[in-house]
């Protein structure tokens, strides 16, 4: 591929070099119960030559200014593809290893669009996964569902699943999103008063509209309800407007930038409030990064975290030797979809795009890395939607993201702060 595309393939059908303690991470993948571990589907057929590699196209920003989340995503991909094809890649065709070609679409809805076009049309791909940022996600899909490729997300906008029949979201909405972070505001306080701002971009005003529209079902009063331009440089005007407010709670639905400017920002202004940053930028080890010691008690939402169960927590493990960093929402989430479409081809005995997409509509797991997800179950509805999904509730504590709501998905106490 030419350069300035900035498209490459990782070929991991066709290495010159061994990886490093091939032995031992094989055994991790069998103890873990991975959906496609050694010998779960029977041996690989003994053939003279090597099965075709599968390809998956994978569109992230990892270039621009969501670049931050684009490249641990990457990693992430790549790491969930060597798994799988360290466990014997697809048992139906012949042991076919997995064939990653990824296309930076440079925090950009222009270039995302051309992007994936080029990725569909100069590969021949049997899905893609892509792009995490619901703005550019919607353009994605709106090609792949043109090109008739299925495509798997973790971007929560329910408009994803409005009109689309190849398009699969295995995780919370973010109409969910809005009512956790709802019900969580009543854990620190009986009667919360919650300012909502929010960046305006497609996942910003689908969050806030969902906390806007159950907000009095769930006991809740919004006392401001403030939109902003995304990648603002003074948070002081909004954050004057949340003082006079007279909340006792804040949300803010942004991505990691905006978000480490608007908590700086509490902090100069002296305005004690619990702070809960969604879901987006909050969720990632930059933002803790970014402004230490401030992150500590405050409160998130995810649609994945890397101590939901025994398998998040050793991908977590091998993530964390790879990058230096706990595996967070986004990249952990890709793990979890890289198994599910490797159940969905293994199901099919495929590569065709078509019957992949069949295979998608009829998933259903509870057990394994396809599973890694909230409440440990996914199966797609009609509108590719996970009929089990759900969000869980975060708290950083002592510089790592931990679950603490819903009571069922807790895995430490709430630190009230």
């Amino acid at each position: 591929m030419k350069k300035d595309r900035k498209t490459s393939v990782i070929n991991n059908a066709d290495r010159s070099h061994p990886l490093t303690k091939r032995q031992s991470r094989r055994q991790f993948l069998i103890k873990a119960g991975g959906v496609l571990a050694a010998g779960a589907f029977g041996a690989v057929p003994q053939r003279g030559w090597a099965a075709d590699p599968i390809n998956i196209g994978a569109l992230y920003p990892t270039t621009g200014s969501m670049a931050q989340i684009g490249v641990g995503c990457v990693a992430a991909a790549k790491l969930a593809v060597e798994m799988i094809n360290e466990a014997g890649g697809i048992k139906s065709l012949g042991g076919a290893k997995l064939n990653l070609i990824l296309s930076d679409v440079q925090s950009d809805t222009t270039v995302t669009r051309t992007e994936t076009d080029r990725l569909i049309t100069g590969n021949k791909l049997s899905a893609i996964h892509g792009c995490f940022a619901s703005a550019l996600t919607l353009i994605a899909s709106e090609v792949a569902e043109r090109a008739k490729m299925p495509l798997i997300t973790g971007s929560s906008s329910d408009q994803l699943n409005k009109g689309r029949t190849y398009t699969f979201t295995p995780f919370a909405r973010a109409s969910q999103f809005a009512r956790a972070q709802l019900q969580m505001a009543k854990l620190v306080s009986d009667k919360p008063k919650v300012a909502v701002i929010f960046e305006n971009t497609a996942f910003g005003t689908s969050t806030s509209n969902g906390l806007k529209e159950l907000a009095l079902a769930e006991g809740v009063e919004i006392v401001m309800f403030e939109p902003y331009s995304a990648g603002f440089t003074d948070a002081s005007p909004l954050i004057n407007k949340v003082k006079a407010a007279g909340a006792n709670a804040l949300f803010s639905v942004s991505y990691l930038n905006d978000l480490i400017l608007i908590v700086r920002t509490v902090k100069q202004v002296g305005l004690n409030i619990a702070i809960n940053g969604g879901s987006g930028g909050f969720v990632i080890p930059d933002f803790y990064k970014n402004v230490g010691k401030l992150a500590e008690g405050l409160q998130g939402v995810a649609h994945w975290n890397h101590d939901m169960d025994a398998n998040a927590e050793k991908v977590n493990a091998e993530y964390k030797k790879r990058t230096g960093e706990f595996l967070f929402e986004y990249a952990g989430g890709l793990v979890a979809q890289t198994f599910m479409l490797a159940d969905a081809i293994e199901r099919a005995a495929s590569p065709d795009p078509q019957k992949v997409r069949e295979a998608l509509s009829t998933l259903d797991v509870s057990s394994g890395y396809a599973a890694m997800a909230p409440g440990g179950k996914v199966k797609f509805g009609p509108d590719g939607k996970n009929v089990y999904g759900r969000p869980v509730g975060v708290q950083w504590q002592n510089g790592d993201l931990a679950s603490v709501f819903p009571k069922e998905d807790a895995r430490a106490a709430l630190l009230k702060t």
